[in-house]
């Protein structure tokens, strides 16, 4: 068993709302331990660190999340539909795990929403006609969903959510169409939920931002965090920020495979709490008064990070494994001339993909000769697939500064290994990256930036922009305030149409879900982008 004694980090925000103007979340970040790394095998907390964490709350809560992939009590559940009529907590079924009602009695004996990730086990006896009960024209007596369930304060399930987009979870199961979910707290605040790899692509993701317009989304993850571009907090943040949504993001952590990261985060405005745990040990919370409008004028969020305290940070994260983005040894690249004060450089990768980056930097020169390591930097531009080996391939459009050991490009998304000894000699006073990217539903562009605590450079010291120039939509992700130790800045960009399909079927039913998937872009899209 893990020990997971846990604790409640609580950060204070500062705001001039009233009572009804916030509701109180809480995002817990739950560690997991890798009995075999080669064949996926970890072991996670048991129920009763859900139920002891719940418990330990002593304070009004309107909802708490927890991570994905995490629980670890007794395998794959039945969970019951949504209804307001049946309550697991009493229940005497032995058809579902005994976890299940566990959770409804806390959530019901608290009075708070709790959101979990389960697996799901689905008898395809009699299956409902959403299930896909075939693979391969195979026959199957059962299948397993990535299920998120959601119990309100009664302790009822009011909601579940069927992973979409797996990350090579080859023993699961997807609906035959997807699902976008939505629930409500006790106090009327609506929410949305997706699960981790969810989070790049266009559905259920942007249908419930840009087509329901949901303001508040829950996310329980469990990230591989890689760079240049994806690391969980900078990934989170981004989302948010484009979309200008709350994200309450719930993470499991294993440092050793670089899984981790949990925050709320207030859409434009960036975090209001984040935290990596950077070693095994105990799961952590944070618990905060969430402005049910991220954009709201009465909140003042100060989530600029001095560079003491970033490097603090990132002193921690040495032993936490990161992954490389596959595509970095494919990007058109030149590295930074050092020899100037500013930088304009227009790359390409390929005829049409296209970036312009403007750079004004100073170089301390007793830093760069302390005999230390110091990162170099390329401008870099990528236009195409990005493969996750053995989970899916995606489209990307993707221009930025990124941090390498040398002067080769393959040294790329890399981090020296011992942070005290890395001196940070280049601060870059001002950046601007601007990309052109064609004006089509399929497209979406998000504002990046790493820093070495690996964490999101806050908005409040850049600025994202878009302008629509007829059949072009021109992105600019510009730094404003002057920032080092920086591993990434620019834009990540997402191109859906070049998105295999969402898992390994037939090729009759890899036809239906583009059909599927191509009806969805044009219902939900159309009118927002």
């Amino acid at each position: 068993m893990i020990n997971c004694f846990c604790f409640v980090l609580i950060s204070v925000l500062k705001t001039a709302l009233s009572a009804d103007d916030y509701y109180v979340a809480a995002v817990v970040e739950m560690p997991s331990t890798f009995v075999n790394v080669m064949k996926g095998e970890k072991r996670g907390p048991p129920i009763q660190e859900y139920i002891k964490l719940i418990n330990s709350i002593d304070t009004e809560l309107d909802i708490i999340v927890f991570p994905e992939a995490i629980l670890d009590d007794g395998g794959p559940t039945p969970v019951p539909a949504p209804s307001t009529d049946y309550l697991l907590c009493n229940s005497t079924s032995s058809k579902y795990k005994d976890y299940l009602k566990e959770l409804s009695c806390a959530a019901l004996n608290k009075k708070v929403t709790v959101v979990v990730n389960v697996l799901e086990l689905v008898n395809c006896k009699n299956p409902p006609p959403d299930e896909h009960c075939t693979r391969h024209n195979e026959k199957l007596q059962s299948v397993v969903h990535n299920t998120d369930v959601v119990f309100d304060q009664n302790g009822q399930v009011v909601a579940r959510y069927r992973k979409w987009n797996l990350a090579g979870e080859d023993t699961l199961s997807i609906l035959r169409s997807p699902e976008v979910v939505t629930f409500e707290t006790k106090n009327g605040d609506t929410f949305g939920i997706f699960t981790c790899f969810d989070i790049l692509f266009g559905t259920p993701a942007l249908n419930l931002s840009k087509n329901l317009h949901v303001k508040s989304i829950v996310y329980p993850t469990y990230w591989f965090s890689d760079l240049p571009y994806l690391t969980a907090l900078s990934t989170q943040q981004m989302w948010a920020q484009e979309n200008n949504v709350t994200l309450l993001s719930a993470g499991g952590n294993s440092y050793n495979t670089g899984t981790g990261g949990s925050g709320i985060f207030l859409g434009e405005k960036g975090a209001l709490v984040q935290m990596i745990i950077p070693s095994s040990g105990n799961a952590k919370m944070l618990l905060q008064k969430v402005p049910r409008s991220p954009s709201s004028d009465g909140v003042i969020v100060n989530n600029i990070d001095p560079d003491e305290v970033i490097d603090s940070l990132a002193a921690e994260m040495d032993d936490f494994k990161l992954n490389i983005d596959p595509t970095v040894y494919e990007h058109t690249s030149v590295p930074l001339n050092l020899n100037k004060t500013t930088v304009i450089e227009e790359i390409c990768h390929g005829e049409s993909a296209c970036c312009k980056f403007t750079i004004n930097f100073t170089v301390n020169s007793e830093l760069m000769n302390l005999g230390k390591n110091t990162y170099t930097y390329h401008i870099a531009v990528f236009n195409g697939v990005r493969k996750f080996p053995g989970v899916r391939d995606v489209g990307v459009e993707s221009c930025g500064i990124i941090a390498c050991l040398n002067y080769s490009s393959t040294s790329c998304g890399q981090r020296f290994p011992k942070y005290s000894n890395v001196t940070w000699p280049i601060t870059f006073n001002s950046i601007k990256v601007v990309g052109s990217f064609t004006n089509v539903v399929h497209k979406i562009q998000y504002p990046s930036s790493v820093l070495s605590s690996l964490r999101a450079i806050s908005p409040l010291k850049t600025s994202w922009k878009k302008e629509v120039k007829v059949n072009m939509v021109e992105r600019t992700h510009a730094l404003v305030k002057p920032q080092s130790r920086i591993l990434t800045f620019g834009i990540f960009g997402r191109d859906f149409s070049k998105d295999d399909a969402p898992h390994s079927y037939s090729s009759a039913d890899l036809a239906r879900f583009a059909g599927i998937l191509l009806a969805i872009a044009m219902a939900s899209f159309v009118k927002t982008f």
